[in-house]
């Protein structure tokens, strides 16, 4: 289940990056740590020059262009034209698709990478489908020894959720953020290996792959 539209995004892709940078800048909801949060997600997916590289809802392409910079093949999917107009401009050695991560993916995303990432993209999806999601990857898309790596909102329990929406009310806007306690175990059943890491008040990074 997603809550919001292409359109959405669309609208929003011409100020996407102010308020990225404003939001990170005064560590305020929800990009606070953003810099840190991709920081995090470039080094625990360890890519190396000649990888190829998944990026699920590339955005305006910030983190395509991290990895594009390391020498890695990059294709980015994402499902707002806008969005993926900005990226392309943004980062013209990687190959951007728009699709619907939940429903079917084109022939060029039918294949295996050695690395997945996602930066800000999870959050729009319930835990279930975040599941289903993460194990389509992990079943049809990672190559042998790959690894899945995600920035977003989340935190670390129920708890500290409720208190940053009363903290942030009047930026808050209820979604599908991750919830640790919650994620990782459900996310552990469906037989995933999974790492979280809190990096902000709000951002946080998960390590994701195959249990042996």
């Amino acid at each position: 289940m997603s809550i919001h539209s292409a359109q959405n995004f669309d609208g929003w892709a011409a100020d996407y990056d102010r308020d990225v940078r404003q939001s990170d800048a005064d560590e305020s909801f929800p990009f606070a740590g953003y810099t840190r949060v991709l920081d995090a997600v470039v080094r625990l997916a360890e890519a190396r020059l000649g990888m190829s590289l998944l990026d699920l809802g590339s955005g305006t392409g910030n983190l395509a262009a991290r990895f594009a910079a390391l020498g890695c093949a990059v294709a980015g999917a994402d499902f707002s034209a806008e969005m993926l107009a900005r990226a392309r401009v943004h980062v013209p050695a990687a190959r951007f698709v728009q699709v619907d991560l939940l429903g079917g993916w084109p022939p060029e995303l039918n294949r295996r990478f050695d690395r997945v990432a996602s930066t800000y993209m999870f959050h729009e999806f319930d835990l279930p489908a975040k599941i289903r999601l993460l194990r389509r990857l992990a079943d049809g898309h990672l190559a042998p020894g790959g690894r899945i790596v995600i920035g977003d909102i989340g935190f670390p329990d129920a708890p500290a959720q409720d208190a940053a929406r009363r903290r942030w009310a009047d930026r808050w806007d209820e979604e599908f953020y991750w919830i640790a306690d919650e994620a990782v175990p459900a996310l552990r059943a469906a037989g995933l290996e999974v790492s979280y890491w809190q990096i902000s008040a709000c951002g946080c990074a998960l390590l994701v792959t195959p249990a042996p």
